[in-house]
Formats: C-alpha cells, sequence, structure tokens
C-alpha cells in the first residue's frame, strides 16, 4: 500500500502498520505529523510495563490476530498509540476473567467496555473492610487509608494482615485500575500507603542475629517493589534476618551484596510486566553467578508462568510458600555432625 499523501511524501513505500488519518507509518514526513497530531505513543517495552502483556505476546497477536497495531519508527522500532495501549488493559482484565485471546483480542473499545461490564465483580463479594479501603483509595484519603490499615494490621496480626487484606485488596486494585476505574496517581497513593505501613510492622522484627539471612531484591526491568516487601514482611515474622536492596539490581551486584551479607538465600520478585521468557533467563543466570551454597527462590505473580522447576531455583506461590520453604532450610541446615555431638554420652 503506498501513501494516501504522495505530495508530502518523499518514499512511495510500502508499509506495515495502521493509518491515522490516511496517513503513512513507514513515511519519515508522516510519522512526523502522526507524532505532532497524537497525544502520545508508547514503545514496547512501556506497553508491557503499562498493561502487563509481555512483549512476546504483544508480538504473536499483531502477527495472528492483526492486533494491536503500531506504528514502525525509523528504526522499525514498535510504537503504540494511547488508544491502543487503553484497549489492551481491557483486554489484560477479560483474560483474567477467564477468556480466551481469540475472542477478544482486536475487539473495539466498545465491546470490549460490554464484555467487562457483563463479568465484573460484584461488590458485595468483598468483605466489609476491603470495600472501605477501596473507597478510601478512590477518595483520595491518603492519610485515612494509612490509619485504616494499620487498625486492619492490629486487628488481624501481620500473617493475616498480608494473606486477608493486603493480597485482595492488590488484586482489586489492579483490576480496578484495568477497568478504569482508578487512576495511576491513585494506585501510586495506595502503594505508598501500604509501604509505609509495611515498612513500620518490619521495622519491629528486625534481629541482627536472625537466621537465615536473606537478601531480596528485583532483576532490572521489573519496577514493582511491594510484592518484595510483602515477601520481607513473612520472612520477618517467622525469623528470618532480611536485607531488602529495593528493585532493579543487576546481577554482578546481587552477587556481591550477598557475599557482603553473608546471605544464605536470595529472593527475586516478578510481576507479570515482565515477560515469562525473562523470567527464566533472569533466573537462569542470576543461579549460575549465585554460589552454590546460596538458595535462590523466586516469587510473586510474574513466576506463575513458569514450568514446574528451574533447576537450582525454588519457585514459590502465595506468601505461605515462604514459611514452609524456611521450615524446610532450617531442617535441612542442621548437619548430622551437630545432631550426633548433641546426643554423644555425658
Amino acid at each position: 500500500m503506498k501513501c494516501d499523501l504522495p505530495s508530502q511524501c518523499p518514499r512511495q513505500i510500502k508499509f506495515y502498520g495502521a493509518r491515522i488519518e490516511q496517513l503513512c507509518f513507514n513515511c519519515q514526513t508522516c510519522l512526523g505529523q502522526i507524532m505532532k497530531t497524537t497525544d502520545q505513543f508508547f514503545d514496547i517495552a512501556s506497553v508491557e510495563r503499562e498493561t502487563g502483556i509481555g512483549k512476546d505476546t504483544l508480538r504473536v497477536w499483531e502477527k495472528r490476530y492483526g492486533f494491536p497495531v503500531p506504528v514502525r519508527a525509523e528504526r522499525d522500532e514498535r510504537l503504540y498509540p494511547h488508544a491502543q495501549v487503553e484497549q489492551l488493559r481491557l483486554i489484560k482484565r477479560l483474560l483474567g476473567n477467564g477468556l480466551r485471546p481469540s475472542k477478544v483480542v482486536g475487539l473495539a473499545a466498545s465491546e470490549l467496555d460490554a464484555l467487562l461490564a457483563e463479568s465484573k465483580p460484584d461488590r458485595a463479594d468483598q468483605p466489609a473492610h476491603i470495600v472501605h479501603l477501596i473507597e478510601l483509595v478512590k477518595a483520595h484519603q491518603g492519610p485515612a487509608l494509612r490509619t485504616a490499615l494499620n487498625r486492619t494490621l492490629l486487628q488481624q496480626g501481620l500473617d493475616d494482615f498480608l494473606s486477608k487484606t493486603i493480597d485482595p485488596l492488590n488484586q482489586l486494585v489492579g483490576e480496578s485500575w484495568m477497568r478504569g476505574e482508578i487512576r495511576i496517581f491513585e494506585e501510586h497513593l495506595y502503594s505508598e500507603q501500604i509501604t509505609h505501613v509495611l515498612r513500620n510492622a518490619i521495622s519491629t522484627l528486625r534481629d541482627p542475629d536472625a537466621s537465615p539471612r536473606v537478601l531480596l531484591t528485583t532483576l532490572p526491568g521489573e519496577e514493582h517493589a511491594l510484592g518484595l516487601m510483602m515477601a520481607e514482611a513473612t520472612l520477618s515474622l517467622y525469623g528470618a534476618g532480611c536485607v531488602n536492596l529495593g528493585v532493579q539490581t543487576p546481577i554482578r551486584e546481587i552477587v556481591s551484596a550477598a557475599s557482603a551479607h553473608r546471605s544464605d538465600i536470595v529472593v527475586l520478585s516478578f510481576t507479570e510486566a515482565v515477560s515469562a521468557a525473562q523470567v527464566k533467563t533472569g533466573l537462569q543466570q542470576a543461579r549460575a553467578a549465585l554460589p552454590a551454597p546460596i538458595a535462590l527462590w523466586a516469587g510473586g505473580s510474574g513466576v506463575l508462568k513458569q514450568p514446574p522447576a528451574i533447576e537450582g531455583v525454588m519457585l514459590m506461590g502465595p506468601l505461605s510458600d515462604l514459611r514452609d520453604a524456611l521450615a524446610k532450610w532450617r531442617t535441612a541446615s542442621v548437619s548430622p555432625i551437630s545432631l550426633d555431638e548433641g546426643s554423644g554420652d555425658a
């Protein structure tokens, strides 16, 4: 297909994109016009981060379903219009509701909205305290949200607070964001309050002599810290000594930090924003770089897409898996020699 503006387009070439206002996406003159007249474009990494849909999946959908339809920039880089990113968010939500990609990918935004309306969860099924917390987020009541979270923490205790409040609340906030009921700044407000509450709780559990010594972080490309903090809270509650490096630590620095802190275990967290291929490659590289005696554990929604086993890596599901893994580590770390010495004759 040729450019529809031959008088303005210096290159009459075939293009592999879509058209906006009859402009050719492979022509740099036309592309410049598009960039001036369109609100916003996202590169593929940004789309993955914004929607939770992996780069590989986006490329497969483009070939199989003809959607999304990226603009091709000068170096053949994919650029996605804002409207398509919004559609992808809706698609992600519908996939979470159990629909197959073949049923939803490529549908118009109005059709996606209609499907979401049909499958919208009944808020009455949510516990009253969860509904109250989400309403505080939507009302932008940061201090009130923090107070309510602290009160719930004291009432439930840290273990139940993580599993019965934070876990379902995270899911509800994510679903509300995907449906457009919560804006990005509101999600950030929520994350900030949760982080403050958990950080205070963790500070009361710090023990310099605790065992095992656990190093927590994410690999480059994973920007989400909340799951990491939830893991730290669980491990601290059950007696581990934790050092949280925050997010996006290069593997070589993880190795150095594990050595400096004499870590027994390294814990990595992944969300769905990181593709399954990236998770697998990152875990394999981290395992190869770390000394063999240091255990490598991985958790978060991103690891659910992995095969049942990656050699040398323990994959975690719910937070309770961390508690069980700690118990197994402690059992395995008790050497037969020390047991024999303890049971010798007086």
